[in-house]
This record gives structure tokens, C-alpha cells and sequence, in this order.
């Protein structure tokens, strides 16, 4: 609706904003509390980047966690060592990329906090829905 520092009059009530930034993971919507003056809000703007490269290492990390748990135990329940070291090498390879996703994806979430410092928008990513 307005560009910050926003001095334009806005009707908040029943209404849903969204921060967004160029560069910067949009906020999830979020209400204004109702009443007169003046809302504040600060926001901690993530990376959109971050954000992109923490789900995409998220993604991939946990299928091939999976497939390498599963070429481990098959290669030890068959007695193929080659099959085994494969897995346990594609399950550490897969659980450092799922690892690393956590801290971009928590450096890639965009945080609104009203005036009381209580969160009323989070970006949304994997981390944040749970």
C-alpha cells in the first residue's frame, strides 16, 4: 500500500499486509490490531536467497538421506560392501545438505514484530511451519 517510512493514512481494520522487499523473503500476511494512532512494526528482513537455497537443500538432502539409508542396509543385509559404502557415504552426504538447510533456511525467514515485540508475520518456509 505504501512504501516505508509509510506517512499515508490507512484504514487497517479487517485488512491483511504483507512485507515485501526486493531481495528480501516476503512476510506471511498478517492483521494490524484495531484502534487509533499510529501502528508500529519492525521487521527483520530475511534473505530470499538464503531462503531459496535452504529449501533446495532441504529438498534434495532428504531423498537422498533416504536412498542412502536404504542402499546401506541392503548392502549389509546382502553382504555387498561396495552397495554399503555407497549408501553410508550418499546418507552423509544427504544429512550434511539437510544440516546445512536449517540455518539458511532460519537466515532466509523475514520476522514482523508488533510494538509489544510479539511476531504477527513469518515468512513462510519449512522451518516456519513447524
Amino acid at each position: 500500500m505504501c512504501a516505508i517510512p509509510c506517512g499515508r493514512v490507512l484504514l487497517v481494520d479487517g485488512q491483511q499486509f504483507r512485507v515485501v522487499a526486493p531481495g528480501m523473503a516476503p512476510s506471511n500476511p498478517f492483521r494490524v490490531e484495531p484502534g487509533a494512532g499510529t501502528a508500529r512494526i519492525k521487521v527483520s528482513g530475511g534473505s530470499e536467497s538464503a531462503r531459496r537455497w535452504g529449501t533446495i537443500s532441504l529438498a534434495a538432502g532428504i531423498p537422498v538421506s533416504l536412498l542412502g539409508m536404504a542402499g546401506f542396509a541392503y548392502g549389509r543385509v546382502r553382504g555387498r560392501e561396495g552397495v554399503e559404502l555407497a549408501g553410508a557415504g550418499a546418507l552423509a552426504l544427504g544429512a550434511a545438505a539437510v544440516v546445512v538447510s536449517f540455518p539458511l533456511l532460519n537466515s532466509g525467514s523475514t520476522v514482523v514484530r508488533n510494538s509489544r515485540g510479539r511476531t504477527i508475520g513469518r515468512a513462510s518456509t519449512p522451518a516456519a511451519r513447524r
